[in-house]
């Protein structure tokens, strides 16, 4: 049986695409943006972020995950 998607996982799905096609034809003021976040999970040492650089609370891929506008740190860090 399929299941159906929700709206929050189409959500997460539009969010991931951002991020990832974000990151593959990078924008200034996005890359701007995504800056400034991984700083945030690299400067403050977050226990979170991981050496492979993705977050083990909810397992995205930050360089992606920063670079989507809609996306925010599941721990309000940014």
């Amino acid at each position: 049986m399929v299941e159906e998607l929700s709206i929050t996982n189409m959500s997460q799905l539009s969010e991931i695409y951002e991020g990832w096609k974000n990151l593959t034809f990078p924008n200034p003021q996005i890359e701007k943006l995504a800056k400034k976040r991984i700083a945030i999970c690299v400067k403050n040492d977050c226990e979170k972020f991981l050496k492979n650089k993705s977050c083990a609370l909810c397992g995205c891929y930050m360089p992606a995950k920063t670079r989507s506008i809609k996306s925010h740190c599941k721990i309000n860090k940014w």
